[in-house]
């Protein structure tokens, strides 16, 4: 197994609650066609991490499971819940009929939502603007021979569930997915903190849509994304290899679709990637069985 620095990391606690849903109101589609879609955030009784992104009435960028903010800092995107979570982090119900209930921090939409797992016992238990506290682990993760390569929003618990090996100087990654880099749109070229803001898999062009079957994404899936390098930003780098996780749903709007979480970004030749069809934190962190 790869080593890594985990014993030498900060485990804090961050706090968010449950964010209330926001009505999108009427709006466009890629093409001008009117539509009104369902808002983001609150909780999501009908789709979970594993399932797919695709497929949901009136939905867009949909948000599985729970879905808490951060309210220490005026704006969520700089809230130490944004920054300092990490998927696979341990989440615990502080108020509220679940009181000490506990689930898994699986990921970061845009600048303002952050997204929780939790048992369906426990999601009926849960109420809106209940407090959920993270145990932060995993800012400064690295790999020891591998100190190159960048580990973003990456827990020690996920790291290793994910069973990458060593083959001479590359990392052995499975992924679920392999996509090209220009297929991907909004969030692309913001430098801020790569660890606060997803960017989404572009799905206004029907014909790539099923060229590269982006409908049979999965919420949780691990992709591979070629020729961009996400290590301190979202951009191109011709041979890189970023290595992300599918955090929210299809979208309609021009230059949106499936969001990702970048989580290992590599230089040329640092990363192989290896298909696994159960490449999804859903199976690695137990939340489903392969």
């Amino acid at each position: 197994m790869l080593e890594t620095n985990k014993n030498h990391l900060i485990i804090s606690a961050v706090q968010g609650i449950i964010q209330p849903l926001g009505g999108m109101g009427y709006g466009v589609k890629w093409d001008g066609s009117p539509r009104v879609s369902l808002g983001t955030a609150s909780i999501n009784y009908s789709v979970n991490v594993g399932d797919p992104v695709y497929g949901y009435a009136n939905a867009d960028h949909v948000e599985p499971d729970v879905t808490i903010q951060g309210r220490d800092k005026p704006s969520a995107s700089d809230c130490a819940l944004a920054v300092l979570a990490c998927i696979g982090n341990e989440a615990k119900v502080i108020t509220g009929d679940a009181k000490g209930k506990k689930g898994i921090y699986i990921g970061r939409h845009a600048g303002a939502d952050d997204l929780v797992w939790f048992p369906p016992e426990v999601m009926e238990e849960l109420g809106v603007e209940d407090k959920i506290q993270i145990k932060t682990c995993g800012v400064g993760l690295k790999i020891i021979g591998f100190e190159d390569v960048k580990l973003n929003k990456m827990s020690p618990k996920l790291f290793e569930a994910m069973n990458i090996q060593q083959e001479n100087n590359q990392l052995i990654v499975p992924v679920s997915r392999e996509l090209p880099g220009y297929i991907l749109g909004a969030g692309i070229g913001y430098d801020p903190s790569i660890e606060s803001v997803d960017y989404d898999i572009q799905t206004t062009c029907p014909e790539t849509n099923e060229e590269l079957k982006l409908a049979s994404l999965r919420l949780g899936d691990v992709i591979a994304i070629h020729d961009h390098y996400d290590a301190w930003g979202r951009g191109r780098y011709e041979g890189a290899v970023t290595i992300g996780v599918i955090v929210h749903g299809w979208s309609d709007s021009g230059g949106h679709g499936p969001g990702v979480n970048p989580i290992i970004a590599a230089l040329p030749g640092r990363i192989k990637v290896k298909l696994d069809p159960n490449a999804n934190i859903a199976y690695y962190l137990g939340i489903r069985k392969s």
